[in-house]
């Protein structure tokens, strides 16, 4: 499958390094690239891009502006976040307004061919190093009690299946797994976010990223 990509960074060096991974990816079709955010949303309007790379801070509008407004108005591209901030807050953003991926710039180039991969293919992809960091922020925080005893209340399925949606498995997959209709999964799901008391968009994934120590 040909998947079609537009990327979007305020800093033309990082621009080009960028351009030059995502041209060399093969079943990849680069079709434009953006200096500022609404550029970026302008070009997103009328390529209309299978996926869409963005730098979280640009001007105008930011990477999760772009996100949330072409989200809002149903459009079916997906998006990658590039940042240097390792801040849960902007994490949390992110996943919040509904991007799929989540990279450290640091890191980028070495692995946006497989995040664009795992997101192209439908899957969520958040960078090992942001992962690894917000589970040590989260550690050294100490699980609060609140939490425990909200996750407690789970069913043994139902941590099961947080515990694959930690490793961004998606919900056919978890299906195949537990064998059982993807529906099921998804009833699952909400079930679980409800006695989690999270709700939006990619909220159980962030939960199980930042409480994977204690799945």
């Amino acid at each position: 499958m040909l998947y079609k990509v537009i990327i979007a960074d305020d800093h033309p060096v990082f621009r080009t390094g960028i351009r030059e991974v995502v041209s060399n990816i093969a079943g990849v079709e680069l079709c434009g690239e953006a200096g500022d955010g609404l550029e970026a949303y302008q070009l997103i309007l009328s390529t209309l891009p299978d996926i869409a790379v963005l730098d979280l801070d640009m001007p105008k509008l930011t990477g999760i502006d772009v996100c949330e407004k072409v989200l809002n108005e149903k459009h079916n591209t997906r998006f990658i976040i590039l940042t240097m901030h390792k801040d849960r807050h902007f994490f949390d953003d992110a996943m919040h307004k509904g991007a799929m991926g989540y990279l450290l710039k640091d890191s980028a180039v070495d692995e946006l061919v497989s995040c664009i991969k795992e997101v192209g293919s439908g899957k969520k992809y958040v960078s090992p190093t942001i992962e690894n960091y917000l589970t040590e922020y989260t550690a050294s925080e100490h699980f609060p009690e609140s939490v425990k005893a909200l996750y407690n209340t789970l069913t043994p399925t139902e941590k099961i299946i947080v515990k694959l949606v930690s490793q961004s498995i998606t919900t056919q997959e978890i299906a195949d797994n537990l064998f059982v209709s993807k529906n099921t999964i998804e009833n699952h799901r909400a079930n679980i976010a409800r006695k989690l008391k999270i709700e939006g968009k990619n909220s159980l994934l962030k939960f199980a990223l930042l409480y994977k120590k204690l799945l």
